[in-house]
């Protein structure tokens, strides 16, 4: 029931927030004539949303902390880790590849996440031991063709363009194809879904991660994640045991 609760507020918050996300998104078109107006304006859009999933968690659990990309607040032995946007590029671009994620960790570990996909019409979600849900139905993971071999790798600027290719050449050597969604939470929830093998990246934020770990886990892939909660202190490796056999070492 603990967090089944919690499971429940963090769906409901999301099916307002994924809106005013999707709004923003479809009004970016004013503002790409200037680079510093489009950082401006995807800013506001982060605040805004970021702004609202605060108002309305407080709503549901006034007792629980909150942590978010853009503004602050401490990780604790329990409390809720919020990314308004991310893929904030692919945003900017107009490519449907970026989310807003909300995940609830405890005592280390992400118990409760929900992800949307705004653009995709898709909201995938999780608590620890309840399954993953798509669209508010269960879901269960799904792999086609799995001799096609896919892993995808994020990009933190954190990490060092050298480390980012030993990993992609390791995967590569080993017979996997490799993609780059420049967004951790589409990396995440695309691996729980069954359409990669799996996700690593390094230097990455707790915020980033938070949904996406919960997610992949009840999908039924091996995560494993450490750091801090200090930004881009955070390396995770969800993925099947295959992948893990050939990027661990790196870790």
């Amino acid at each position: 029931m603990y967090h089944t609760n919690r499971l429940e507020a963090a769906n409901a918050v999301m099916m307002e927030a994924e809106k005013v996300a999707l709004q923003f998104f479809h009004e970016r078109d004013r503002f790409l004539l200037e680079e510093k107006t489009a950082s401006e304006f995807v800013s506001e859009a982060d605040r805004q949303v970021e702004a609202l999933i605060r108002e309305k968690l407080a709503d549901w659990l006034p007792d629980d902390s909150i942590m978010g990309e853009e503004m602050g607040g401490e990780g604790s032995d329990a409390f809720w880790s919020v990314d308004p946007i991310d893929g904030t590029a692919n945003f900017l671009r107009g490519s449907p590849l970026w989310g807003v994620s909300i995940g609830f960790v405890e005592k280390g570990v992400s118990r409760v996440g929900v992800i949307s996909y705004p653009s995709l019409g898709w909201r995938l979600s999780a608590a620890d031991g309840a399954g993953v849900f798509k669209n508010g139905e269960p879901y269960r993971r799904r792999v086609d063709f799995p001799s096609v071999r896919v892993a995808s790798v994020g990009e933190s600027p954190r990490w060092t363009p050298e480390g980012i290719a030993e990993i992609e050449l390791a995967l590569r050597k080993e017979g996997w194809g490799v993609a780059e969604y420049r967004c951790a939470t589409i990396g995440l929830g695309f691996a729980a879904l069954g359409m990669t093998d799996g996700y690593i990246e390094k230097n990455t934020s707790i915020w980033d991660i938070a949904a996406g770990s919960v997610i992949c886990a009840e999908a039924g892939l091996k995560v494993v994640s450490s750091g801090s909660y200090e930004i881009a202190s955070q390396n995770i490796i969800a993925a099947t045991d295959a992948v893990h056999a050939v990027v661990s070492r790196y870790f």
